[in-house]
C-alpha cells in the first residue's frame, strides 16, 4: 500500500486545484488593531491615574503629619517655631541636612491656590510624588538660595500665572518663612548660575517651560523670591504704588524751599553791617573823656578808644 497523499484536491472555476487557506479580510485585521490600541490605551490610563493616585496619597498622608508634627512641637514649645509676623534672622550655618526622600515642609502660594509637600532630592522618584528639595542649596530662612524643583504639569502647573511680589509660604518644622517673589526668568538646561549662592536668603523655584509643550520642554522656568517682613526685598522690579508720589514731590518741593531760603539768609549774614552805638554809649564815652583832661596840663590827654558796637 502507498503513502496516503495529504494534498486534497478540490474543484474550483479551473478545474482541480490544490487546496488554500482563503485570505483574511481587512475588516478582520482592522478589528485587531482596535483591540490592540484599545489595550494599550487602558494601561496608559490606568497608569496615568495610578501615578495621580499615588501622589495624592503621599500628599494627604504627608500634609497631614506636617500638620501634626506642627501642632505638638507648638504645644509643648520643644522647637523654634517662628511666628508669622517674626522674621527669622539668617544663618550661614544650616541648622539641618535633609536624607534623601525625607520630609522637608510644604509650600503654599495664597494667591494661586498651590499647596504641595516638599521632599528632599530632584530625582525622578520625588518629583512625582512631591516638590523636590535641590540638594545642595540653602534652607529656609538661612543666608543663600533655597532651591525648589517640580514638574510643570503637576505641582508647578500655575506658576505660568505668578505676578512680582505674590506670597510664597514655606512651612518646616522649624516656622513658617515668608517669601516674596522678585522676578521670573526663562533660561536654558545649562543655566545652573541660577542656583548660585545669595548673600541674602532667597528662594529659587525650577519648573519646564513652555508649559504646554507636549515632551520633555527645551527651557526652564525659573522664579526667584526674597524672605522679607513687609519691606520689597532689595532688587525687587516691583513697581510702587502711585499714591506715594504726590507726597515724594510734596516733600521735595519744600525741601527746595527750605534751602533757598538758607541761601538768602547766608548772603545777607554775610553782607557787612555797620556797628551800631546807642545813646547811653555815647555820653558815657564824652564822660571819660572829659575826666581825663587835667587843668594844669601836666599829664597827658588819654585818647579814648572807638566805641564797641554791641548787639
Amino acid at each position: 500500500m502507498g503513502t496516503p497523499n495529504p494534498i486534497r484536491l478540490e474543484l474550483d472555476d479551473r478545474g482541480l486545484a490544490p487546496s488554500r487557506r482563503a485570505p483574511r479580510s481587512p475588516r478582520k485585521m482592522l478589528r485587531w488593531a482596535e483591540r490592540l490600541l484599545l489595550f494599550v490605551g487602558v494601561i496608559c490610563v490606568g497608569y496615568l491615574l495610578y501615578t495621580y493616585t499615588e501622589a495624592w496619597l503621599y500628599q494627604a498622608f504627608e500634609d497631614r503629619e506636617l500638620d501634626k508634627i506642627l501642632n505638638d512641637t507648638a504645644a509643648t514649645g520643644t522647637s523654634g517655631t517662628t511666628p508669622e509676623e517674626i522674621v527669622p534672622r539668617p544663618r550661614a550655618v544650616p541648622r539641618r541636612t535633609f536624607a534623601p526622600g525625607s520630609t522637608v515642609g510644604r509650600i503654599d502660594i495664597p494667591r494661586l491656590g498651590v499647596s504641595a509637600v516638599i521632599r528632599a532630592g530632584s530625582d525622578a522618584r520625588t518629583l512625582h510624588l512631591a516638590v523636590g528639595y535641590i540638594p545642595g542649596t540653602a534652607l529656609p530662612g538661612d543666608l543663600g538660595n533655597f532651591g525648589l524643583a517640580g514638574h510643570r504639569d503637576t505641582f508647578f502647573r500655575k506658576l505660568r500665572d505668578i505676578n512680582p511680589d505674590d506670597e510664597i509660604r514655606i512651612v518646616t518644622k522649624d516656622g513658617a518663612f515668608n517669601y516674596y517673589v522678585q522676578r521670573t526668568n526663562i533660561v536654558m538646561p545649562e543655566d545652573v548660575w541660577v542656583l548660585n549662592p545669595t548673600n541674602y536668603p532667597a528662594l529659587t523655584l525650577v519648573t519646564c517651560y513652555p508649559f504646554n509643550y507636549v515632551g520633555s520642554a527645551p527651557k526652564r522656568f525659573i522664579v526667584r523670591a526674597a524672605l522679607r517682613k513687609s519691606a520689597a526685598p532689595a532688587g525687587s522690579n516691583v513697581s510702587k504704588p502711585s499714591d506715594t508720589a504726590a507726597p515724594l514731590r510734596a516733600k521735595s518741593s519744600i525741601a527746595r524751599k527750605a534751602v533757598a531760603k538758607n541761601k538768602n539768609a547766608t548772603v545777607r549774614s554775610i553782607s557787612p553791617k555797620p556797628p551800631r552805638t546807642t545813646a547811653l554809649q555815647t555820653k558815657r564815652a564824652a564822660v571819660r573823656a572829659k575826666a581825663t583832661v587835667q587843668p594844669n596840663g601836666t599829664r597827658p590827654v588819654r585818647r579814648v578808644g572807638r566805641p564797641r558796637a554791641t548787639n
